[in-house]
């Protein structure tokens, strides 16, 4: 079992599946300790679905309580306690638990607690990772039921690959997989030794496996795969179609997937029609909704085929209202982030769709969606003001755009459109000065945020290789402060935030007090160097790139780990002492945005590199 829990108690020491249990949580001295609105998250791994429950804790004398019910299926759970986006997680040892059958864990809770160790929990914020109380935890579970190591075998088995003890272990595994007569082994064994890089052995069995299963698991998914990598929705569709004839048994679930991805290359190539042929004959179209929304706001962003346009956003937004009332099961996550999300969703849309309506001359209706895109969270500042300016509406404008500049958010379009209303109202006289005043005061409150989230850590030193050959090393750039951005070219929000990227590297070209580094990392492609080299010319950045070193397992992620990173884009600023002075993790939403935190960050960051010099004593001087 888990370590016991400090501040939850549960009703019962044997938590049994159907059975309600009595959640008992003691804030006192917790992270989440004095913060309103507590809730709990139930995580339970079932081996299948893994569905979350949320959990109100109310407040019971000086304790909250709170009640959910295991699950059928269920073999282990865990909980979360969260408040105002703070989490007690047990400081990390999660409150894990298992389920049992009377006084004895259920055939298979061993198992699922250690695949929670191994990961699955950390991914959730549940707990730390612990590889070897995972592989501890699943050694349990065989010794005790020795005929569920088949079900449960694909995780255990990349485990034990990890695991510098169990490497003997882990290849007797492998060889007996090697043996087998059964399609599912096989394809384990090829895969982790794909995973290994042992390259010519897995495609010996790959092969093995398409001579010997015609119409296996094997050949059904490597035709999957090809359906999906396909880009012509004409070979897409005929792809499918030789699919369904050599498979027409199989399952709704993959066949409704391959269908929807079928539906989405002709949305994607333009072509309506035959989109909504295929649209047809799908049982559900919730899987479309991103698609609908993605190609709204492409045509937006170009303006073109507006009417088109308005249609698809119109649908998008039409089969989202109803997920926020009643949000979707989904594996993981729990249904009140998963409405959340959809809230979300719905903001972004009504914010594409009011663009969409704006571009047609229709401010009034534009507005309202506009409107409702802000009250969901979904702030577009320089679409707003564009609209308010449109309808005349003065004050609406300044005190937007005004809120715009404070946090931050200031485009050329909006200070445009300031002035303009600014000048209207108070004439010309005064607005310099106004501006002026304004900015700075965006500025302080910006470095004073800043001042409060200074770190003062070690950098890891390392040294990496550059797209030109040449090696780079952090310890050579000691008496600079540097600016480290891990990024990736699959990574959305990387690639948004490189425009601000490249505005600050331009201010900076000339400092030579100064220097970027952008390291590529967590790359998945086979030849990704290449693809990283054709990325950064095409968009024509001028960025200093290194490439990040792989570990033993093959990833490509030393450095990225080094520096204890579990999201991309992040960034670190570096003292010209190597020592960590501001992370900052993700897009800020503008590009005016990142460039204006970067140059905060840089300006702090020497200021404290100064101050610490100065302090120091001149030993050399003590010398003379």
């Amino acid at each position: 079992m888990a370590q016991p829990p400090s501040h939850l108690k549960l009703s019962t020491d044997y938590p049994e599946v159907g059975k309600k249990i009595t959640l008992t949580y003691d804030s006192v001295g917790a992270p989440v300790g004095g913060k309103k609105d507590l809730a709990a998250i139930v995580y339970f791994f079932d081996n299948k679905a893994y569905p979350v429950a949320d959990i109100a804790l109310a407040p019971s004398g000086k304790m909250f309580k709170g009640e959910f019910t295991i699950p059928a299926n269920a073999k282990a759970f865990a909980l979360r306690v969260i408040a105002d986006g703070k989490t007690d997680n047990n400081d990390d040892n999660g409150y894990l638990y298992q389920v049992f059958d009377g006084k004895q864990p259920v055939p298979g809770a061993y198992a699922m607690e250690g695949f929670a160790n191994a990961g699955t929990g950390k991914n959730l914020g549940a707990m730390k990772l612990n590889m070897v109380r995972a592989l501890s935890l699943y050694k349990k579970e065989f010794e005790l039921h020795p005929e569920l190591e088949k079900v449960y075998q694909d995780p255990y088995y990349y485990y034990l690959t990890l695991s510098m003890e169990d490497m003997g272990l882990a290849a007797g595994k492998i060889e007996n997989l090697k043996k087998s007569n059964d399609e599912k082994d096989l394809l384990l064994a090829a895969n982790i030794l794909a995973s290994q890089k042992k390259t010519t052995e897995a495609e010996a069995i790959y092969a093995n496996i398409k001579n010997k299963f015609p119409n296996g698991i094997g050949n059904k998914n490597m035709l999957t795969n090809t359906i999906l990598k396909e880009k012509d929705p004409i070979g897409k569709e005929e792809l499918y179609k030789a699919y369904k004839t050599k498979y027409p048994s199989d399952d709704e679930e993959n066949d409704e997937r391959l269908k929807t991805q079928v539906a989405e290359a002709y949305l994607r190539a333009g072509n309506l029609v035959d989109f909504r042929r295929v649209e047809a004959t799908l049982k559900s179209k919730q899987d479309l909704i991103i698609p609908l929304a993605t190609e709204a706001l492409t045509m937006a962003r170009k303006g073109e085929r507006l009417a088109d346009a308005e249609q698809l956003c119109k649908q998008a937004l039409d089969m989202t209202k109803p997920l926020i009332e009643k949000p979707q099961v989904i594996a993981f996550s729990a249904p009140s982030q998963v409405q959340r999300n959809n809230k979300y969703y719905y903001a972004s849309f009504a914010d594409t769709y009011a663009s969409i309506l704006f571009q047609q001359n229709k401010p009034e209706e534009a507005l309202k969606y506009e409107e409702l895109a802000w009250a969901g969270g979904f702030h577009n500042s320089g679409g707003y003001i564009l609209i308010l300016d449109a309808l005349g509406k003065t004050d609406d404008v300044i005190k937007h755009a005004e809120e715009s500049i404070k946090l931050g958010r200031a485009t050329d379009i909006i200070k445009e459109k300031l002035k303009k209303n600014y000048i209207a109202k108070n004439g010309e006289s005064g607005y310099e000065k106004y501006i002026a005043d304004l900015l700075q005061t965006a500025k302080d409150e910006a470095l004073a945020k800043l001042t409060a989230s200074m770190i003062d850590e070690p950098a890891p030193d390392f040294t990496l290789t550059d797209l030109d050959g040449k090696k780079v090393s952090l310890a050579s750039l000691k008496g600079k402060t540097v600016v480290v951005d891990f990024w990736a070219t699959w990574c959305g929000p990387c690639k948004a935030s490189f425009p601000g990227m490249q505005m600050a590297v331009n201010k900076y070209k000339s400092d030579p007090n100064v220097e970027f580094l952008f390291v590529d990392t967590w790359e998945t492609a086979a030849d990704y160097v290449t693809g990283v080299r054709n990325f950064i010319t095409d968009n024509k950045y001028t960025f200093h790139v290194l490439i990040d070193d792989k570990l033993e397992t093959g990833r490509q992620a030393k450095v990225v780990s080094a520096y204890g990173v579990t999201g991309i884009p992040t960034k670190f600023v570096i003292d010209k002492n190597g020592h960590i002075r501001f992370k900052y993790v993700g897009y800020s939403g503008s590009s005016d945005k990142v460039a204006d935190e970067v140059s905060n960050m840089l300006e702090l960051t020497a200021n404290a590199g100064n101050e610490e010099a100065a302090a120091k004593p001149n030993t050399k001087e003590k010398s003379k």
